[in-house]
């Protein structure tokens, strides 16, 4: 059988992107072998300057860019490569499924959602961000297609509350796949009078938003002055400080970590900067070196919980603390309601309990494997309708 990734990458320079791409074909790659489909994918998303591709002696697998370009030179070529699929996952990029990043990016996911329904495709939203829906506008189109597909997983509790208030009833919660992303513990020798602390610095925050916008996110706490307090305390502390970039494209600086942790180093020069990784599993075993870790990126975050590394997520939008809530950890530092100084004190004082946060990242562990567990008994339910012939199409 085959089946489209929608919205999938192994090429983002957006390595959350690529752990949730990863850990949802293997996910799915898995539930399809236990009822004995050999699946084929078709990568249906954005390209990037990355390669980091899935083990090519188990995954086979094609890939067709959609973006604006293609939609206006091929847009039926792009109909018939989702029409050919037995199945559409679409995984929205993780948190996209949303207008707070704007109306253009949402039409444009509306519409690839839009073909695999007019294909007669089953669309499974597989576990994502939905919403927030600022426009009453936009929140109808999406329940519409939402309705429409055949399954639709929340990955928190925030975004299962949407679908509700949207009278979803196709729906379920689940948990980020990203989770699942395998890696390899990395273990370097170093002074056990030093912790080695972690830092995903966001240049999305640091420039205020997209295109230089003053704060999109409309936080509260002032980012580029938090990070300065948090590496200059740091590094007074006699800390081994790692900017850990997580997205990396290239010639997009508004959104480059790496540049902007190379910036931070030429004003810090004890700074360590972990390089630009070539994927997001490498990004994952680095993280799982660290002591302790600090994170304005999401999935620089969920790396470091799921390799057992205490963490205090930095969040700009309502996606981290509904995740982390479902995970019963309650570490998150909210940009938008706290100051600058009430946001440092916050992260200090958990790094002051990085014994108990540990803890609780580890009890936490029960959680998501009982989430992920129910996302693969749903897919596993969905391939032996496939594998059957029977109808998975929403009316």
């Amino acid at each position: 059988m085959k089946f489209g990734l929608l919205w999938h990458s192994f090429s983002s320079g957006n390595l959350g992107v690529g752990a949730l791409s990863l850990s949802n074909m293997l996910l799915i790659d898995e539930a399809a072998r236990r009822k004995g489909i050999e699946p084929e994918f078709l990568i249906i998303g954005s390209s990037g300057p990355c390669d980091y591709p899935p083990a090519a002696d188990r995954f086979k697998y094609e890939f067709i860019e959609f973006n604006e370009k293609s939609l206006l030179k091929n847009p039926v070529g792009l109909f018939q490569a989702i029409k050919s699929c037995d199945a559409i996952f679409d995984i929205g990029e993780g948190d996209s499924f949303s207008d707070i990043y704007g109306s253009k990016r949402l039409i444009k996911l509306l519409l690839s959602k839009g073909m695999a329904l007019a294909a007669r495709v089953p669309l499974i939203l597989s576990p994502q961000t939905i919403g927030p829906f600022k426009s009453d506008t936009n929140a109808k189109a999406a329940a519409w297609a939402m309705r429409k597909s055949t399954l639709v997983f929340a990955r928190d509790h925030q975004s299962f509350a949407v679908l509700e208030q949207l009278g979803i009833t196709n729906r379920d919660e689940v948990i980020d796949v990203a989770f699942h992303l395998p890696f390899e513990r990395k273990i370097e020798p170093r002074d056990p009078s030093r912790l080695a602390v972690g830092i995903s610095v966001s240049a999305l925050l640091h420039h205020g938003g997209y295109e230089g916008t003053a704060n999109q996110f409309g936080l509260k706490a002032d980012y580029k002055a938090l990070t300065d307090a948090l590496i200059a305390r740091l590094l007074a502390e006699g800390h081994e400080v790692h900017l850990v970039p997580h997205v990396i494209p290239l010639g997009f600086p508004a959104e480059d970590d790496y540049a902007v942790s190379r910036s931070l180093q030429e004003r810090y020069p004890a700074l360590k900067v972990a390089p630009r990784f070539r994927g997001p599993i490498e990004a994952k075993s680095y993280v799982s070196g660290m002591d302790f870790f600090i994170g304005a990126r999401m999935h620089a975050t969920i790396a470091a919980f799921s390799a057992g590394v205490p963490v205090v997520p930095l969040a700009y939008s309502r996606k981290f603390a509904g995740l982390y809530e479902s995970l019963d950890y309650h570490r998150v530092v909210d940009l938008k309601t706290e100051t600058t100084e009430g946001a440092l004190a916050k992260v200090f004082a958990h790094m002051a309990e990085r014994d108990q946060l540990k803890a609780e990242v580890a009890a936490s562990a029960e959680i998501i494997k009982r989430k992920l567990a129910a996302y693969s008994y749903s897919l596993e339910s969905l391939m032996t309708s496939l594998r059957q012939g029977q109808p998975v199409l929403q009316d």
